[in-house]
């Protein structure tokens, strides 16, 4: 009997091991509607400039400077890169809105040693203390908001839950992905991100017992069209990436745990979240969530109303501050 209680453990790893060893692919499916991304989104976005991690890596950013005390911490999506957000950070910044600020988040372009990969889980997130402690060399009273775009939403949703709890203002989210478990999760597979389940249980099963030297392994592909790639993307993610640019497990402890002030915000013809589900699971959290009339995905971020409404929310932010 002792034999077999022995070897438990190591059919445990075995199995893990197996499910480990199955990668991602991208089926054949129709994508998410990159059709917004003009062009127009490029011509407005500045020379990317740098700072220093806390472990010497470059991490690349795009200012968008205001004389204004509110600092915007605007995080880009899955894949991509800030420079799809450049008309929304150009809008807030030239109105005197805000002083925006977009980080390319490490693992992709520009930031990091590697391309969808980051080095351990956390690592986002001490990233982001960097960038809140360099906004704040010069203007130490300085108000920060965090907020994103999709997986970016998520991100920063779960830094402003979490660590980043005492350094933020405020929060906003368009159209965050709140997680495969959230009542947010389309009916409907959109055809963008691709994982590898097996991979994915391996990793998580090696993980609880402390074994984490496999967590480069690549869990999700993303399908980005090939007429809308010009090498700057990211198409895959490692776990350890893909589990920090995410909301933790518990996804409502998330939500329940943001700043008083607070706003989400989903187009009602979004192909990546189901939108009439925000409302009513954020009021349940004591947050709110708002639908906005026929946009989809990407018109969130670069519509005329979505800039007009956020840029309302924002500047009574501001106020409170004064």
């Amino acid at each position: 009997m002792l034999i077999p209680l022995l070897l438990i453990p190591v059919i445990y790893v075995l199995i893990a091991l197996t499910l480990s060893a199955i990668p991602p692919s991208v089926r054949e499916a129709r994508s998410l509607n990159f059709e917004r991304l003009t062009g127009r989104e490029t011509a407005q976005a500045p020379e990317l400039q740098i700072f220093k991690a806390r472990d010497g890596q470059a991490m690349s950013y795009a200012h968008y400077p205001a004389d204004t005390r509110l600092k915007v911490i605007l995080v880009h999506g899955s894949a991509y890169h800030g420079r799809y957000l450049a008309p929304l950070a150009s809008h807030l910044s030239a109105a005197g809105i805000a002083d925006v600020w977009v980080p390319n988040i490490r693992g992709h372009l520009g930031s990091g040693q590697r391309r969808g990969d980051i080095e351990r889980i956390g690592q986002l997130e001490a990233d982001m203390d960097d960038l809140i402690a360099l906004i704040r060399q010069n203007d130490p009273e300085a108000q920060i908001v965090v907020g994103g775009h999709s997986s970016g939403g998520a991100f920063a949703m779960r830094y402003a839950s979490g660590v980043g709890a005492g350094l933020v203002h405020g929060y906003f989210g368009l159209a965050p992905f709140l997680g495969p478990d959230a009542p947010t999760m389309p009916d409907t597979d959109s055809g963008w991100a691709h994982i590898s389940l097996p991979r994915i249980i391996g990793l998580s099963m090696l993980n609880t017992v402390g074994i984490r030297v496999l967590n480069g392994l690549e869990t999700i592909r993303f399908n980005l069209p090939e007429r809308y790639r010009d090498g700057s993307e990211t198409l895959g993610y490692s776990y350890r990436l893909m589990t920090n640019f995410a909301l933790r497990p518990n996804f409502e402890a998330d939500i329940a745990g943001l700043p008083e002030r607070s706003i989400i915000m989903v187009g009602s013809k979004d192909e990546a979240v189901k939108a009439e589900a925000f409302p009513g699971l954020f009021k349940r959290l004591g947050k709110n969530a708002e639908v906005l009339d026929n946009l989809d995905h990407f018109a969130i971020v670069l519509d005329d109303s979505t800039m007009a409404r956020l840029g309302a929310w924002l500047s009574a932010q501001s106020s409170h501050t004064n």
